[in-house]
């Protein structure tokens, strides 16, 4: 009996609500609401920023802006400001935070072009519009602790430099850097797919990107720990995402044509 009244307490606290997500197509029960969600992402990103250098090449950025906007502007959610960023890193990854925020390691960038680019910032901004890192964070963390994260976002102003505030942010910062299940991770693929088909680029490079990230595993000596540790098997990847791109588009990968 209290710990439901705790809960609904909570929930009232947060701003959240249960809500109907397009993204998955289900009724959820959100317990941050968005306005906290964007303030945590942004106190994550500065946890981020402290432990990765940015890249800041004005035509790579300009690339990746350009690419990112697109395919978030089709994206099921638009009620965050999508910011999308690089990191100085040779690492095969990318990685998104709550509330909008899209990062992209170098290493992978220079490998991609702009179709396979945006199949992999579509999956990012999919993680988003699914609130994965949201939904993780509600299932991981203890009441108190997602408290004290909630706060060291809203109240950042007032909480600067106090302890319990950087613990907060520094726990969602680690339980997200550990990446989503692998049910979550197919479902980022298929929105990833979804959103840069609407956004007018090809199909077809969700399988090439997914072709070159495997060909790079192979070869060794790129760093591909966290990619690949926290997705599914490149190869179960490819596979489902052939059949997710027939029931997209009609066709077959070899034979796949944009539909006007």
């Amino acid at each position: 009996m209290y710990k439901r009244i705790e809960i609904i307490a909570f929930s009232l606290l947060l701003g959240g609500c249960v809500t109907f997500n397009p993204a998955t197509q289900k009724k959820e029960v959100i317990l941050i609401s968005d306005a906290n969600e964007m303030a945590l992402g942004r106190q994550v990103a500065k946890s981020l920023a402290k432990k990765e250098k940015l890249y800041r090449g004005v035509d790579s950025l300009a690339r990746v802006e350009k690419v990112g906007f697109k395919v978030a502007s089709v994206s099921d959610r638009q009620n965050v400001r999508y910011e999308f960023h690089i990191l100085d890193n040779k690492e095969l990854n990318a990685v998104s935070l709550p509330g909008g925020f899209v990062y992209i390691n170098k290493g992978l960038l220079d490998k991609l072009n702009d179709d396979e680019l945006a199949f992999v910032l579509g999956h990012e901004v999919g993680h988003v519009a699914a609130r994965h890192a949201v939904k993780k964070l509600q299932a991981n963390l203890a009441f108190d602790l997602l408290m004290n994260i909630t706060l060291s976002a809203t109240q950042a102003g007032q909480l600067n430099g106090a302890a319990s505030a950087a613990r907060a942010t520094g726990s969602a910062y680690n339980l997200i850097s550990l990446g989503y299940s692998r049910k979550d991770e197919y479902f980022a693929d298929l929105l990833g797919l979804r959103y840069a088909f609407k956004a007018g680029f090809s199909p077809n490079g969700a399988i090439s990107a997914l072709e070159k990230i495997k060909k790079e595993e192979s070869v060794g000596g790129v760093r591909l720990l966290t990619y690949l540790r926290t997705h599914p098997y490149v190869d179960d990847r490819i596979k489902v995402m052939r059949k997710n791109i027939l029931d997209l588009t009609g066709n077959t990968v070899d034979g796949a044509v944009m539909k006007k």
